[in-house]
């Protein structure tokens, strides 16, 4: 039975973000071109953001999303899976780092209600967003550069 609706919500999830939600935020969404292709980063140096990013994506079959690049960025420098409990204690994450969207907002409570089980971490996600520094203003395709220890050092600031 939990394996069912453990299933179901998966499903639910998948529906929202990649039916709903990506195709929505990506009509609105003006950010930076990423100026990268797969094959670029993971010439990078080993150990800087770009090369890790490339071998994350690639390690989970997935490729770079046209103006989600930052985003899995994101992934990389705070060690959040690319899951869906991943991708919610992220967004809590960054709920606490005081990034008020509806992106994250809603993602926040819709993964409360369809995901209990993760409620103790979500508040921990929640508190090391608040003591991390912001995502504001960088300029991700210089950051891409940079070795991905050091941008962990200044972001979870744990």
């Amino acid at each position: 039975m939990i394996k069912k609706v453990k299933y179901l919500r998966s499903k639910l999830l998948e529906f929202l973000t990649h039916k709903i939600a990506l195709p929505l935020i990506g009509k609105f969404r003006n950010k930076p071109k990423f100026n990268f292709s797969m094959e670029q980063l993971l010439k990078f140096e080993d150990g800087t953001l770009g090369k890790d990013l490339a071998i994350y994506l690639n390690k989970m079959n997935f490729k770079l999303l046209p103006n989600y690049e930052q985003h899995d960025c994101k992934h990389i420098i705070l060690q959040y899976e690319m899951d869906e409990a991943g991708e919610a204690r992220m967004q809590f994450n960054f709920l606490g780092n005081r990034h008020y969207s509806i992106p994250v907002i809603s993602t926040c409570l819709i993964t409360f209600f369809l995901m209990p089980e993760y409620w103790k971490q979500f508040k921990l996600d929640y508190q090391q967003g608040k003591k991390g520094k912001p995502f504001e203003d960088i300029d991700y395709n210089a950051l891409v550069y940079l070795k991905t220890n050091d941008l962990r050092k200044t972001y979870q600031q744990c």
